[in-house]
């Protein structure tokens, strides 16, 4: 069968030199609470990204889009998610109209434990309440999780509902004139390009993630075999972000594996502090940078 996949250069002899991490002058922050949200993993993973002239931008799992609302925004651009609640939240954002309606909403909002339960017992009737309620619920509940969510808001440190208006402006820009759609992950991947060179970043379901708790669509064994199985075969760079178990460096020990050290943007468990967790990039091309002047190889 033809691909249909193209890229300007893949070359096992070419180098690629990391630069340190700087903002985008499009930098902003996710609207979103995310369970394995990528915001203190930016100064690691853009350099990566960034390292790539690209026209084309592609993110297969998109979740709450750290990486997404950090990098240089590409001519084209396209953001994808399986978790369709999450999606329709962004595409409400892109919209004006429903984005206005949606501030002044949250303008006379209040946060509460009484509330959130009316809240979660909704049934919506409509796009812009059935959007509200997926976003009070993330903004107001333990992690962001929403699904089976739990009350997890704390006076005077999580953001209260008069400042969720700003995260809403924040984010509209950069949602203009992109695709943004819910679909399995293979068919962003293996679609015919638009732009001259394409750059995929990937951020799974984690290997050993608990996806009963903080997930809706699970993420199976099968799941992860398939993605090793398109990325080996794809023709546009990509850039994986994972952690670090001897499954995942099974699965991808034909590319080029790269350790890292992050904080997690969740608690494994409630009133617990955030792990330094061991995770990695995974490239399918490869990567140097300069310490104290001189090149060092991964």
């Amino acid at each position: 069968m033809e691909k249909t996949n193209q890229i300007l250069d893949i070359s096992e002899e070419k180098t690629f030199i990391l630069n340190p991490y700087k903002k985008s002058k499009d930098f902003t922050k996710s609207p979103f609470r995310y369970p394995g949200g990528k915001f203190y993993a930016l100064k690691h993973i853009i350099p990566f990204l960034s390292v790539i002239p690209h026209d084309e931008y592609r993110e297969p799992f998109l979740g709450g889009g750290s990486v997404f609302f950090a990098k240089k925004k590409a001519k084209f651009n396209w953001i994808n998610d399986l978790e369709s609640k999450i999606i329709e939240v962004y595409k409400g954002f892109s919209n004006e109209k429903i984005s206005k309606k949606l501030i002044a909403i949250f303008d006379n909002e209040i946060a509460s434990r009484d509330r959130h339960k009316e809240v979660k017992n909704l049934i919506p009737s409509n796009n812009i309440e059935d959007i509200f309620q997926t976003f009070y619920l993330n903004r107001t509940s333990y992690s962001g999780i929403i699904n089976s969510p739990a009350w997890g808001y704390k006076e005077g440190k999580s953001s209260p509902p008069k400042n969720w208006g700003n995260f809403i402006r924040n984010v509209f820009d950069k949602l203009q004139d992109i695709k943004i759609t819910s679909l399995d992950f293979e068919e962003i991947i293996i679609s015919p390009p638009i732009g001259k060179t394409i750059l995929l970043y990937l951020d799974p379901p984690y290997f050993h993630a608990d996806q009963r708790r903080a997930y809706t669509k699970p993420f199976k064994l099968n799941d992860h075999i398939r993605l090793s199985k398109v990325l080996k075969n794809t023709n546009y760079f990509f850039c994986l972000s994972y952690d670090d178990v001897e499954e995942v460096r099974n699965l991808y020990s034909w590319a080029n594996i790269y350790q890292r050290k992050w904080l997690y943007n969740t608690a494994n468990k409630k009133n617990q502090k955030r792990n330094l967790g061991n995770e990695l990039i995974i490239t399918n091309y490869k990567v140097s940078q300069f310490e104290n002047g001189r090149l060092f190889n991964f």
